[in-house]
């Protein structure tokens, strides 16, 4: 009897060692560290798709979390915000950070109102735009070149077609205002690409 019972305590054991390595061996992904407010933690690129939350450009001055998703139009153009001082994300375009074309669209004015984007004209290459997203991380963007062309020999190919990295679009209106039409003639479109991406800590 007593080696039987000894052979079942063993078994018992055997089982209980077997699930306890099957319990831990599902691929579970431990929490990120937390980070004190400021501090910045470097994440893998390309990003995984999230929202907008936020967009800061330092050299035109813009921070602002004032954005929305854009959809088309009936004749297929791209929508606009409704405010001049929301940027807009157009929702079928690339979400920033992730791989292909992020394509963002902003006013000049409206209205008589200062555009989110009145200024991306005179941003140059080398310049970032900091995407930050809804992940509670960011997507940081080096501008490639600035670009102002007629909105009847508009590049759309350039713009919308998928690119092998993450990238971005910057588009607003420019050149000569057609008062006729009661619209501007060209368009600014700022290209850049993607070259970090962080998570920052928060306070509480």
């Amino acid at each position: 009897m007593t080696g039987r019972l000894t052979a079942f305590v063993l078994a018992l054991l055997a089982i209980g060692v077997l699930v306890a390595v099957f319990s831990g061996s599902g691929d579970q992904t431990p929490p990120p560290p937390t980070l004190a407010p400021g501090q910045r933690e470097s994440v893998p690129m390309p990003m995984a798709p999230a929202d907008i939350a936020a967009i800061d450009i330092p050299a035109i001055g813009l921070s602002t979390d004032d954005t929305t998703d854009l959809g088309l139009r009936a004749d297929n153009s791209l929508d606009v915000p409704r405010r001049a001082s929301t940027v807009g994300w157009y929702e079928e375009s690339a979400s920033p950070g992730a791989v292909g074309p992020a394509v963002l669209a902003a006013h000049v004015n409206l209205r008589g109102d200062h555009g989110a984007f009145a200024r991306i004209g005179l941003m140059a290459p080398g310049q970032t735009v900091e995407v930050h997203r809804d992940d509670d991380t960011t997507a940081v963007f080096t501008v490639d070149r600035v670009d102002q062309v007629a909105k009847d020999a508009f590049p759309t190919q350039a713009v919308y077609a998928p690119t092998p990295d993450s990238q971005i679009r910057l588009i607003t209106c420019g050149g000569a205002f057609d008062h006729r039409a009661i619209s501007y003639e060209d368009n600014i479109v700022v290209y850049g690409h993607l070259t970090s991406a962080y998570r920052e800590g928060k306070a509480d």
